[in-house]
């Protein structure tokens, strides 16, 4: 953790005019955190990702805390679960000394009275300055990439989906609609193979 009398993180990257501009423009959520597992600094994208407001001078908060985590009841890092949280246990191995990258994991929070829960995607990388090491996090929220998870209903005859408005629609439709996949057509072996047959038999059939 940064000594007393030290320049805090937050002042340090606001100090030289283009770090400014990159840390405040950086589309993707940035989370600066110390061995206590205080949060030193957030940039814009990741206070819009968690709800929460711009971090000022003296202000103190574990991630947990200032992200308003379900198990942080107690305080940041006090619940059994902690051990296992997906921005808490990869910030402490980047503290270690060690990169991690694209590690996947839910993360739920309290927004608006009602539990909100991120699937999210963080890489992690140790930052040493003057001594101090702090944990670099880049946090991406997948949660639409993710989405399609439970049991889909399916029809057994048309291969149609239900979708969540109850109505039946493609699976090419329902692709597009909860993922980003881009679809693109081809022909399976067993699809190419009949329609090869189906084309042989056509042009016998001209030929006699």
């Amino acid at each position: 953790m940064l000594e007393r009398g030290q320049s805090t993180m937050l002042d340090l990257l606001m100090d030289n005019e283009f770090f400014k501009l990159l840390f405040k423009v950086i589309p993707t959520g940035i989370v600066l955190v110390d061995e206590n597992g205080n949060v030193q600094a957030i940039n814009p994208e990741g206070s819009k990702m968690f709800c929460v407001e711009p971090l000022k001078d003296g202000d103190h908060y574990r991630g947990g805390d200032l992200f308003r985590c379900v198990n942080a009841k107690n305080g940041c890092g006090v619940a059994t679960a902690c051990q296992d949280c997906i921005l808490r246990a990869n910030a402490m191995l980047a503290i270690k000394g060690q990169s991690v990258s694209r590690q996947k994991g839910k993360f739920c929070v309290i927004q608006d009275n009602e539990v909100k829960q991120f699937i999210l995607q963080v890489t992690a990388s140790p930052l040493v300055y003057k001594q101090n090491t702090l944990a670099l996090l880049i946090i991406e929220d997948i949660s639409l990439v993710t989405e399609l998870s439970g049991l889909i209903p399916i029809c057994s005859s048309c291969h149609s989906i239900r979708d969540d408005k109850g109505d039946w629609v493609s699976i090419a439709k329902f692709l597009q609609e909860h993922s980003e996949a881009e679809l693109t057509h081809d022909y399976c072996p067993k699809c190419s193979k009949e329609l090869l047959n189906s084309r042989a038999k056509v042009a016998v059939a001209k030929n006699a």
